[in-house]
């Protein structure tokens, strides 16, 4: 994810967990032709991908299952905001050699 931030390189990191179920995997046939498939989706990895890619666009309603308790997930959403929000003041600023 860091080396995406800087530019260094420009495939965005894989953070999609995927489990099979039943069946032996990996396997010559691919995970749509398996019987049950899981695919899990960190919230905390896409929106940091997506913060950093500058398409933050994650939204309370936009995960179509929850587990977590709903005021975890509210507090995370605000850190997360924040952090956005210090990341682009940042981004903004002038670098400032160090100095000697």
């Amino acid at each position: 994810l860091i080396l995406f931030q800087k530019g260094q390189t420009r495939t965005p990191p894989a953070f999609e967990i995927f489990f099979c179920f039943g069946e032996e995997w990996p396997d010559q046939k691919p995970k749509e032709k398996k019987l049950i498939t899981v695919q899990v989706v960190p919230v905390a990895a896409r929106l940091l991908l997506e913060m950093f890619s500058g398409e933050l666009s994650w939204s309370a309603d936009s995960s179509p299952l929850q587990i977590s308790h709903p005021d975890l997930k509210d507090r995370m959403v605000e850190q997360f905001k924040e952090l956005h929000q210090l990341w682009q003041s940042q981004q903004r600023l002038p670098l400032v050699p160090p100095p000697p």
